[in-house]
């Protein structure tokens, strides 16, 4: 999750129906992508076909989008191809770039300058398009809680780093700017609570990508433990004015959630905080 989570009306629809992905006012994405580039996130890779653009005919493309965040009124559609090869940013070094390409490690921080001020970028390789990620970990938002489990400011400081942080109940996770989510972890499923225009709203995330761990395996269990299913019936009954959203992988949502009454489609009428 990134910075200010924006409402579905400011989508930028033209942009969208030009690469035939809205028709008239109905967006052509599943819901995860959706909350992704509200989230400031990048989707799963979509397949685009029969597009033209600027006299250049695509009859089929594969590609991540994602919403530059440098206006909140008028975001543009960020269109991330697959590469043939990766190029290897000239602020890491090779073995830095050999770990991150090998997975060894899921992340690397940099203080790189930009506009003058030096600031912790997390840089990280997406395998998909072949490309190394660089997010500003200045607009990274942590949770309030985790499954119930409110983070400890040494926690949330941790996580605004890009570092894993491990909960009471074992749920791990860490910022990830190449996962649809803003995250990835080591359970299939959790409940996440921020905090969204003074509120709290709670997010059910299902098909979360598996988390790197430090030997540069992947880390994720089936097992969804005893805080999640507490935190599941908090989010089926949710507190008065607060808002819930279940985000999920088409695919995974009836294999992992026992119960899937708080599903619910994206409309023009926004997305409701």
């Amino acid at each position: 999750m990134y910075g200010k989570i924006l409402n579905e009306k400011d989508l930028p629809m033209d942009q969208l129906r030009e690469i035939g992905l809205a028709r008239g006012e109905e967006i052509l994405l599943d819901r995860r992508d959706i909350h992704a580039l509200l989230s400031g996130s990048r989707t799963n890779l979509i397949r685009l076909e029969n597009i033209s653009r600027a006299g250049v005919e695509i009859k089929e493309m594969d590609v991540k989008l994602s919403l530059s965040r440098d206006s909140l009124v008028h975001p543009d559609l960020l269109v991330h191809p697959v590469y043939k090869q990766a190029i290897t940013p000239s602020f890491i070094t090779s073995n830095e770039a050999d770990q991150l390409l090998t997975g060894l490690k899921g992340n690397v921080v940099k203080s790189l300058e930009r506009g003058g001020v030096y600031r912790d970028m997390l840089i990280e390789y997406d395998w998909n398009t072949r490309e190394f990620v660089v997010t500003d970990t200045s607009k990274i938002q942590a949770p309030l809680e985790i499954n119930g489990q409110p983070l400890t400011p040494y926690q949330k400081d941790r996580y605004l780093s890009g570092r894993q942080i491990e909960m009471p109940d074992g749920s791990m996770v860490q910022a990830s700017g190449t996962a649809p989510e803003g995250f990835r972890s080591n359970r299939m499923a959790l409940v996440v609570s921020i905090l969204m225009d003074g509120g709290i709203s709670y997010l059910l995330y299902q098909g979360l990508n598996a988390l790197i761990d430090k030997q540069g395996e992947t880390l994720q269990e089936k097992a969804l433990g005893k805080a999640y299913s507490k935190a599941l019936e908090r989010f089926e009954k949710p507190e008065a004015g607060a808002y819930v959203q279940l985000v999920e992988k088409a695919e995974s949502a009836q294999m992992i959630s026992g119960k899937n009454e708080q599903q619910r489609s994206y409309g023009r009428s926004g997305f409701s905080r």
